[in-house]
C-alpha cells in the first residue's frame, strides 16, 4: 500500500502528466482477434504475390481502392440475394425505351427555349392608358344605380306593334284615300288643216252643183235639199265620226265645241277664205 502511494507521488512532481487521461485511448475492434489469423495469412499471400517473378502484377492503386471495391461487391451480392419486392419492369418498357428517350429530349429542348410563346401585341403600351381609361369609364357606368337609368314605359311593348302599324300601313291607306284621282282630259282631233281644206272644197263643189240644179229647175229648193240629204245619208255615221276624230286638231275641236251654232253662210264664207 505504501509502495502504491509512493508510485503516485511522483505524479505530483509532473503536473503535465496528471492532465493525461489514465484510461487507454486505443480500443481493439470487435472480432479483431478472431479474424487475425485469416488476415495474417491473406497479407502473407499478398506479399508473396508481390515478388517480381515475371508473373502477374498488381494494378495501380489496387490496394487503395480495395476497400471500396470489396464493399461494392458485398452490396451487389446482397442485392442479388434479396427476394422479389414486387417491383417489375412494365410490359414493353424496353421496346418503347428509345421513343420515350427521344420524347424526353424533345421536351427538355422545348423547355429550354427562352421565349414563352406569348407576345405583346403591337402598340400595346402606346394604347395602354386609353384602354385603362375606357375600362374605368365602363366600370363607372356599370356601377350606376338602376334608379338613375332610363325605364321603358308601362305597356310599351304591348302597344308597340299597333303603333308601328298606325305609322306605316294605316298611314299609307289614309293618304291613298285622301288624294283625289286626277284624270287627264283626252282631246281628240276632229280635223286637220290639209284634209279639212279638201273636205271643204268637196262640200263647196256639192253646194255649187246643188245650187245650179236648183236654179235650172222650176222647183229647185226642195229637190236640191232632198238630193243633198239623200247623198249624205248614204255615208255611214261611223265613217263620218272616224274622219272627224282623225283629221281635226285641238284648236278646231275647241272652236267647234264652244260655238256649235254656226250658220251655213258663215261656214261658206270660212271655206272661201281658206281656199
Amino acid at each position: 500500500m505504501k509502495s502504491d502511494m509512493e508510485n503516485k507521488d511522483w505524479l505530483n512532481e509532473f503536473p503535465e502528466l496528471k492532465k493525461v487521461n489514465p484510461n487507454n485511448p486505443f480500443t481493439v475492434p470487435d472480432g479483431y482477434f478472431h479474424e487475425l489469423s485469416e488476415r495474417t495469412l491473406s497479407l502473407s499471400k499478398l506479399n508473396a504475390l508481390t515478388i517480381n517473378n515475371g508473373g502477374f502484377t498488381v494494378p495501380q492503386n489496387y490496394f487503395d481502392e480495395l476497400s471500396g471495391n470489396t464493399t461494392s461487391q458485398i452490396t451487389i451480392a446482397g442485392a442479388i440475394n434479396v427476394e422479389n419486392t414486387g417491383f417489375a419492369v412494365p410490359e414493353g418498357y424496353f421496346d418503347e425505351l428509345a421513343g420515350n428517350i427521344q420524347s424526353r429530349i424533345a421536351i427538355e429542348e422545348a423547355a429550354s427555349v427562352e421565349t414563352t410563346g406569348f407576345e405583346i401585341p403591337q402598340g400595346y403600351f402606346e394604347n395602354l392608358q386609353e384602354q385603362i381609361s375606357a375600362r374605368i369609364a365602363v366600370e363607372e357606368l356599370l356601377s350606376i344605380e338602376p334608379e338613375e337609368t332610363f325605364e321603358v314605359p308601362q305597356g310599351y311593348f304591348d302597344k308597340l306593334n299597333a303603333a308601328i302599324l298606325d305609322k306605316t300601313v294605316n298611314a299609307e291607306k289614309e293618304v291613298t284615300v285622301a288624294e283625289p284621282v286626277k284624270r287627264q282630259t283626252i282631246v281628240r282631233r276632229l280635223f286637220t288643216s290639209g284634209i279639212y281644206k279638201y273636205a271643204v272644197a268637196a262640200c263647196v263643189t256639192v253646194v255649187i252643183g246643188v245650187s245650179f240644179l236648183i236654179g235650172s229647175n222650176s222647183n229647185p229648193a226642195p229637190d236640191a235639199v232632198a238630193n243633198l240629204h239623200t247623198q249624205l245619208s248614204e255615208i255611214p255615221v261611223i265613217e263620218i265620226r272616224n274622219y272627224v276624230e282623225q283629221n281635226m286638231d285641238a284648236g278646231e275641236t275647241q272652236t267647234a265645241l264652244t260655238d256649235p251654232n254656226v250658220s251655213s253662210e258663215e261656214l261658206l264664207d270660212y271655206i272661201d277664205t281658206e281656199l
